[in-house]
């Protein structure tokens, strides 16, 4: 067994979305174990005081040309999300639900594609009930879930926890005590995990 990869996340991310399609590989070639940690974005770039790129004209303009050329770099589909920003903070805690109760890597990947490769408004929960049915999970039990006081402080502890050790955007990772920040650091995650 390989180190553990400690990831933290926010769907409303695009690089975010980037960095997820390439963790398999990553996984595959260094026997690494993800431990996923989702977070509330919005939440920690205030506590990091780090305005959200879209708020930033210049770097709004680029970001588009970016995203274009990481997805055409890794060969996927990546569509700009008419709804964005869109509230993530109900399906982070739905992530926590399904990390605890199982169904985790469907919901994952269906909320990542739902926000970024076929573009759907998860700001919506008909949407996003929708979203998880699809998956085949049960989407009543794990939007109530969602709405429980533990499940609420654990994503506000996840927050507090990356902003604690650092972060300031997503995503986030750590190999031990190291902090890598971004999609265009997975070289860097990769030889760490080696």
């Amino acid at each position: 067994m390989g180190k553990t990869l400690e990831y933290y996340f926010d769907y409303v991310s695009p690089f975010t979305y980037l960095a997820n399609t390439q963790l398999p590989g990553i996984v595959e070639r260094t026997g690494a174990e993800v431990d996923y940690r989702p977070i509330l974005l919005g939440a920690l770039q205030k506590s990091a005081e780090n305005p959200a790129p879209i708020t930033v004209p210049n770097k709004a303009k680029y970001m588009t040309t970016d995203l274009s050329r990481w997805a055409k770099r890794y060969g996927i589909t990546l569509q700009f999300n008419p709804a964005f920003p869109i509230n993530t903070v109900t399906l982070m805690r739905a992530a926590l639900v399904t990390l605890e109760e199982g169904g985790f890597p469907e919901f994952h990947a269906a909320m990542f594609d739902a926000m970024w490769r076929d573009p759907k408004n998860l700001g919506d929960q008909a949407v996003v009930r929708d979203v998880i049915s699809g998956v085949g999970l049960d989407a009543d039990r794990i939007l109530e879930r969602a709405q429980e006081p533990a499940v609420k402080e654990k994503l506000k502890t996840n927050t507090a926890e990356a902003h604690e050790r650092g972060a300031f955007g997503a995503p986030t990772f750590f190999v031990g005590g190291e902090m890598y920040f971004g999609n265009d650091r997975l070289d860097f995650v990769e030889e760490a995990l080696k």
